[in-house]
């Protein structure tokens, strides 16, 4: 156990909460998102061994609201599989976000567990940076590195529900 204080405050997490779990999660979860970064959503979700968790589009009004941002920043939070296809895919997401804007728009590791084997992944964009403008940077470079986006989603979202399935049916044995 760390000797060290954690100056930031992180969700407590049992050692065998997994990745796996989130991934469930998120993927069964109907989440409403911001009109401002549907489109950023949409393409990060459709990136391969990508999971988005949670997101904001920037407001005006940051009262009752869960995790905002003010207006002109957004962020995005995800999780990947550590697979080659995941670490390409996140790649891809952290050059785009070089090639959109170097001062304004970073990805970032974001551990907000006590679980080092929940690390989830940050994008935040700041001083009016366009998330349309990233989604597509995102998209033309996946088309350069020969990453499909199609149906992506849809097939992780099958895959992740027969294993739900498989544990169920094994579990009831």
């Amino acid at each position: 156990m760390s000797t060290h204080k954690r100056n930031q405050e992180y969700i407590r997490t049992t050692s065998d909460r997994s990745r796996e779990e989130l991934i469930f999660a998120t993927l069964s979860l109907s989440i409403e998102t911001d009109a401002r970064i549907a489109g950023l959503v949409r393409v990060l979700n459709d990136l391969p061994d990508i999971y988005t968790c949670s997101s904001c589009g920037g407001h005006a009004d940051l009262r009752n609201r869960e995790n905002p941002v003010p207006e002109g920043y957004f962020y995005v939070q995800f999780i990947l599989e550590p697979t080659e296809k995941g670490f390409l895919s996140l790649g891809i997401i952290d050059l785009a976000a070089r090639n959109v804007d170097t001062e304004n728009l970073a990805v970032k590791v974001l551990n907000c567990t006590d679980n080092p084997k929940l690390v989830m992944f940050h994008v935040l964009g700041k001083a009016g940076v366009d998330p349309d403008a990233y989604a597509q940077e995102i998209r033309s470079l996946c088309r350069e590195w020969g990453v499909s986006l199609e149906g992506v989603y849809e097939q992780k979202k099958k895959v992740r529900r027969q294993i739900a399935y498989d544990r169920m049916r094994k579990g009831s044995s």
